[in-house]
């Protein structure tokens, strides 16, 4: 590799290329390097060429934490309208579902909403939904650019002509198998086989977590009172009494329908419910209701399952995995839906509130889950955290204190939540408890300027600091236009 300053190339003509296994094995399938590929000085690490060795291969391994580069002049060879954008491995922009099938499966779904407001959920449709759900899974994983792909799934359903209750429960199921699927994938490879148990009854708690909504009178407004709220807290524990006369669904499954609104674990200050006390006192009542009754010993054991569980907090990995992946899920669906009040958000718009709102809900791992596995197929190969972004992180410290800062985006690599920060200032957030605990805004009169500028490359480092929010400008003007005038004049 040449040092000769003249065969540098400026930064400013470079852009970051997306050096991943998918990427590598496309070159390879493809026996071709379509880029000259550049180090981030500018210094050319590997020339474009036809046929390359693993030699190659691992020269530019060595360079992926630093990160590797092409020329953004090469972009406009290939694309006529000169657009600037990353390049995409082979199989990135494939459309992973079936318009047809897909719609097929929403209607299907509408259906069985209006059956069960008037009827007991029975073993008939339990065997439906485990066959539509298993066809799903099929067709998804059966793609071979699942890994890769966009989750087509808002375009399909805003012309399916469905209700809004079969739009959120076909994309809500939708979301949560490609996090379950893409998830395991990336720390169980090679076990997918074994895992398709796992993803079923995930997508099966997924798509039953709600029918308890079919039972309940709730207002369409965004503003409930702490009486109506507390209506719509029991409907776990409602869809999950629901499931129980069909002995196909599993008690796994039930588990995951009864928690799917408690992705924290403990009794700390989150927005986990219903409250654990609440729970096991309706599950012991309805347990009790059961025992006076004959042939209903099935059902006793389950509920007394669950009590075991919830009596003794018995939880894995995995189980508190896929209660976050269930509750990012229904919150995603929910606001890129079009709703009574309000019309429904852009798909970068919904996952941008979802991180704002993560700090009393979510742990930084299941925003991981969300963000870098899934969401840029959920907006076109979109990030939502981009070089010269403004970003807030928290961090813990020994005694357990949160510290917050303000941090401009500098790079950003693989994972949209590790991105290369530069610290401009301290500031301490707003807490509000209303009907759930959240940060409402931040205090501007509480900034410390950083007059070190540090640098910090969260993929680089193993501490508890994680971004909580970005300063969007649509979302947050006044924080936005207040950070980038501190920044300008820092």
């Amino acid at each position: 590799m040449s040092t000769n300053d003249s065969n540098i190339v400026p930064r400013e003509k470079l852009a970051k290329f997306e050096l991943t296994e998918e990427s590598l094995n496309s070159f390879r399938k493809n026996q071709n390097i379509p880029l000259d590929l550049y180090n981030k000085d500018g210094q050319i690490l590997i020339h474009k060429k036809r046929n390359p060795t693993e030699a190659d291969f691992g020269k530019l391994l060595k360079f992926e934490m630093q990160g590797v580069y092409f020329l953004i002049s090469e972009l406009k060879k290939n694309k006529p309208n000169g657009n600037e954008k990353p390049y995409l491995e082979p199989g990135r922009t494939t459309k992973l579902f079936d318009v047809e099938k897909t719609a097929r499966f929403a209607k299907q779904s509408q259906a069985l909403i209006e059956e069960l407001r008037k009827t007991s959920f029975s073993s008939d449709q339990a065997v439906f939904v485990q066959n539509s759900v298993n066809e799903l899974l099929t067709d998804f994983t059966s793609n071979p650019d699942f890994e890769l792909g966009i989750f087509n799934i808002l375009e399909i359903l805003s012309v399916a002509g469905v209700s809004v209750e079969s739009e959120l429960m076909t994309k809500r199921t939708v979301v949560a198998m490609g996090m379950k699927v893409r998830t395991r994938k990336i720390v169980n490879e090679g076990k997918e086989e074994s895992n398709k148990k796992d993803h079923l009854s995930l997508m099966m708690a997924s798509y039953l977590m709600d029918v308890g909504y079919s039972r309940l009178e709730v207002k369409q407004t965004p503003k409930l009172t702490k009486e109506e709220y507390a209506v719509v807290q029991q409907h776990p524990i409602i869809s999950y009494l629901m499931t129980l006369p069909a002995p196909e669904v599993e008690s796994h499954v039930r588990t995951l329908i009864l928690n799917h609104h408690r992705p924290y674990r403990g009794n700390g200050v989150n927005n986990n419910f219903p409250d654990p006390r609440s729970l096991f006192t309706k599950l012991m009542s309805v347990r009790d209701k059961y025992n006076r009754e004959v042939g209903k010993e099935r059902i006793t054991q389950d509920i007394e399952l669950q009590l075991h569980l919830q009596e003794n907090n018995v939880t894995t990995s995995s189980f508190e995995e896929d209660i976050a992946i269930l509750s990012l899920a229904s919150e995603y669906a929910s606001l890129t839906s079009n709703q009574p009040w309000r019309p429904a958000f852009k798909s970068s718009t919904a996952l941008k509130m979802i991180l704002n709102d993560s700090f009393f809900s979510y742990s930084n791992k299941n925003i991981r889950h969300l963000l870098d596995y899934v969401g840029s197929s959920l907006t076109n190969n979109e990030n939502i955290i981009n070089f010269g972004d403004f970003v807030i992180t928290a961090s813990v410290d020994s005694e357990r204190r949160a510290h917050f800062d303000i941090c401009l985006v500098l790079d950003v690599g693989r994972y949209q939540t590790r991105p290369k920060l530069q610290r401009i200032c301290s500031i301490n957030p707003v807490f509000q408890k209303g009907i759930k605990f959240k940060i409402a805004d931040f205090d501007l009169k509480s900034i410390k300027i950083d007059r070190r500028k540090a640098i910090m490359d969260l993929a680089l480092q193993a501490g508890t600091t994680r971004v909580i929010y970005t300063i969007d400008p649509e979302l947050n003007p006044a924080l936005h236009e207040a950070v980038y005038k501190l920044n300008l004049n820092s």
